[in-house]
């Protein structure tokens, strides 16, 4: 987890080990290497860097949520958050309240509120 905000832009494995170290992390490349690759989101690219896959489903739920939540500070998953979603995706309500929690920004009182999480 600690290298998926650093992948957004491939990284090479040295580069993982300096973000590693960074979080108190005394690892080495193989250890890098092997956490990498037991890691389902990381991936190796042909050029043999490492880089996260884009989760396109939790993109969409992720602006669906924003845009319903635009200048409010919650609001409900059906309608407002499920409105915004294309027409041809089929989302669960748990499915947006686990990835609107996932974030850390958002957190769900009730099962159909999603709203900005207080500090």
């Amino acid at each position: 987890m600690i290298f998926h905000e650093y992948l957004s832009t491939p990284k090479t494995t040295e580069q993982l080990v300096n973000i590693a170290k960074e979080h108190g992390l005394n690892w080495n490349e193989d250890q890098v290497k092997l956490y990498s690759l037991l890691d389902p989101n990381i991936y190796e690219t042909g050029s043999g860097q490492w880089a996260i896959k884009v989760d396109d489903r939790r993109q969409t739920i992720l602006g669906a949520i924003e845009k319903a939540l635009e200048k409010r500070p919650m609001t409900k998953i059906d309608p407002n958050i499920i409105e915004q979603l294309p027409s041809d995706m089929i989302v669960p309500h748990n499915e947006v309240i686990e990835v609107a929690v996932s974030t850390g920004l958002y957190e769900s009182p009730r099962e159909n509120i999603i709203r900005v999480k207080r500090k």
